[in-house]
């Protein structure tokens, strides 16, 4: 299939359909780094994972360009093409959580949308460029997969599953109407330009405070309360970001 048919995750710059046996005999690339990813200043999270990301970057929650449903963000810097987390050797920043949708690069699953509205078709793709030949590849000539594929398998599938629950965990906020926009606004105590982060949603604290037994019951049976004040304990790492971040 013609790799434009997929639409590209952000930092992707390519997809290819994973075959067995076109990439036979390869694996990611060795030495492989989160270059990619530098100019990146917020990645998608799953629900799962707020409880951890909520210690190191704020979380809010953007709306998705196509579908328009609400998902939550790592946000990684305070300007656009700036990554604060990646240095310039491409590492990620030492102790901090790396989020999964980092760590499952180049991989990726893919929606085709099928005739007549159906369920769509869910291919696992990668961007090619990331792999080449290896003593310990994922596939084998007669397109086996091998020891080495079954954890980035396991991962790619966990995220899938992750996703799934976190459409249902943003769509509750949604209909309990706790969602309110928001910009982020930051001024350097240097007195450098003012700098201002759009497009952004969290929850109403006074609305969640409100809301009746049977809907905290719901949040509070789905595991997903403690996501909430997750995301809401991560609106203070907005001054680590600030501090962060380089005069200009």
């Amino acid at each position: 299939m013609n790799q434009t048919t997929y639409q590209l995750p952000p930092g992707y710059r390519s997809l290819n359909a994973l075959d067995r046996r076109l990439h036979a005999g390869l694996a990611i690339l060795p030495n492989r780094n989160q270059a990619w990813c530098s100019q990146l200043n917020s990645v998608f999270l799953n629900a799962v994972e707020l409880g951890r990301a909520c210690a190191d970057y704020p979380i809010a929650f953007v709306r998705e360009s196509n579908s328009g449903e609400y998902l939550p963000v790592a946000l990684l810097g305070l300007r656009t093409g700036e990554n604060l987390f990646v240095d310039k050797q491409g590492q990620w920043k030492a102790g901090s959580y790396v989020p999964a949708y980092v760590r499952r690069h180049p991989f990726c699953i893919a929606e085709l949308p099928q005739a007549g509205g159906g369920e769509p078709q869910r291919l696992i793709c990668v961007q090619q460029d990331q792999l080449g030949p290896s003593s310990s590849p994922y596939f084998t000539a007669d397109g086996e997969a091998t020891a080495e594929w079954k954890p980035v398998q396991d991962l790619i599938e966990a995220m899938e599953s992750a996703r799934q629950q976190t459409r249902a965990f943003t769509r509750r906020l949604e209909a309990f109407g706790l969602l309110e926009p928001f910009d982020a606004v930051a001024t350097p105590r240097s007195g450098a330009q003012q700098m201002r982060m759009q497009g952004l949603h969290r929850v109403n604290e006074e609305k969640l405070n409100a809301l009746g037994p049977r809907e905290l019951k719901l949040l509070m049976r789905k595991g997903e309360l403690r996501a909430v004040y997750a995301h809401l304990l991560s609106m203070e790492n907005f001054a680590r970001l600030l501090d962060m971040t380089p005069v200009r």
